[in-house]
């Protein structure tokens, strides 16, 4: 009798035994591999037939070059990355750049495939001209214009009356010009190259040139450490608005001759912002301005290119309700780049009736 609990009592812990060890591992066609796990953030469909049109494309990571933390271009970016990860399976990084730096990240594409930049720069790139002489961007292509034209500005609270002015009086002069090598810094040093010097020229001769951002800008000029400002926006730019209301400034216009010289060198336009703009600025101001377009390397999937061109062609009210500085982009006129497009977003822009 003792010889059978004994029995027994084994058998009942050997099938404990057993069935603890089974709970700890699954059978191996339960199991699914790791890198079939996708991040929540990629559940937007993929297909076709299920996003209305988009194409079939595999998840893809994308980083944006925009402009400075908190500028203009950095909120655009951030309102075009929002809509892109709404729609697609894409996962946007967004990162400060410059309209002359961008060009050439975007160009090489390990690290930022997409970039905000201007028509004339982008022109400049592919060509190897200018600031990208001897390296030519090849790999840079357009993924579409965002029709924003941004006007170099030039705001004062001193008693000059124009650039001319400034050029005689350099002593007087207390600037800040955005970064160097900037898009600010390097459209005024153009038209001061066109008018005979230029910023390193006028420190030399005694004016006190800051490379410093826009919004630093203003706020030097409230507190009375500079007596003029430059920089290239798209009205209106709400830091110039803060300090217009707290210091009164006039606008400083360019001399037609001078900046058409620029203009054919370079690329860019000349036209007027409409007087009203800002507050005390009671008459059309002609100055440069340029275009704002978005680049791409031109080895991101054809797929990706066309559903990301469809998104940007597909949201304009969620842009400019994120953004007032978006007002004037206009879907019809996203093919419009000045440079080659890349063959995704062409092909969307053709089957769009846009080209």
């Amino acid at each position: 009798m003792k010889r059978i609990l004994t029995i027994a009592l084994a058998m009942m812990m050997a099938l404990s035994l057993a069935a603890c060890g089974g709970s700890s591992t699954p059978p191996a066609s339960s199991a699914a591999p790791a890198s079939s796990a996708a991040p929540a953030s990629s559940a937007a469909p993929a297909s076709s037939e299920a996003t209305g049109g988009f194409k079939e494309m595999e998840e893809a990571y994308l980083t944006v070059a925009a402009g400075a933390n908190g500028g203009g271009w950095y909120i655009m970016g951030a309102a075009f990355n929002d809509a892109w990860e709404q729609n697609l399976p894409v996962h946007m990084t967004l990162i400060p750049g410059g309209g002359s730096s961008n060009p050439a990240l975007v160009n090489d594409g390990t690290d930022v495939q997409i970039g905000f930049t201007y028509v004339a720069t982008a022109a400049s790139a592919v060509k190897g001209q200018f600031e990208f002489d001897g390296a030519p961007c090849a790999d840079m292509v357009a993924l579409g214009s965002l029709n924003i034209k941004q006007y170099l500005t030039i705001n004062t609270t001193a008693d000059f009356t124009s650039v001319e002015d400034m050029i005689a009086n350099p002593k007087s002069l207390k600037i800040a010009v955005g970064p160097r090598a900037g898009g600010n810094e390097i459209m005024l040093n153009r038209y001061l190259e066109a008018a005979g010097t230029s910023l390193d020229n006028l420190a030399a001769a005694g004016a006190d040139v800051q490379y410093i951002s826009t919004s630093e800008g203003m706020t030097a000029i409230k507190d009375g450490v500079i007596n003029t400002t430059n920089y290239i926006s798209a009205p209106p730019l709400s830091s110039l608005v803060e300090a217009l209301a707290s210091v009164k400034m006039s606008f400083i216009g360019l001399d037609e001759a001078t900046a058409q010289k620029v203009c054919e060198k370079y690329g860019y336009g000349y036209g007027p912002l409409a007087a009203g703009t800002y507050q005390y600025q009671d008459e059309d101001l002609y100055t440069l301005y340029d275009t704002v377009i978005l680049v791409v390397n031109k080895n991101v999937d054809d797929a990706v290119a066309y559903n990301l061109a469809k998104v940007l062609s597909e949201n304009r009210d969620s842009f400019v309700a994120a953004y007032a500085g978006l007002e004037a982009f206009d879907p019809a006129a996203l093919a419009d780049c000045g440079i080659e497009l890349h063959p995704g977003a062409k092909a969307f822009y053709e089957e769009a009736g846009i080209l």
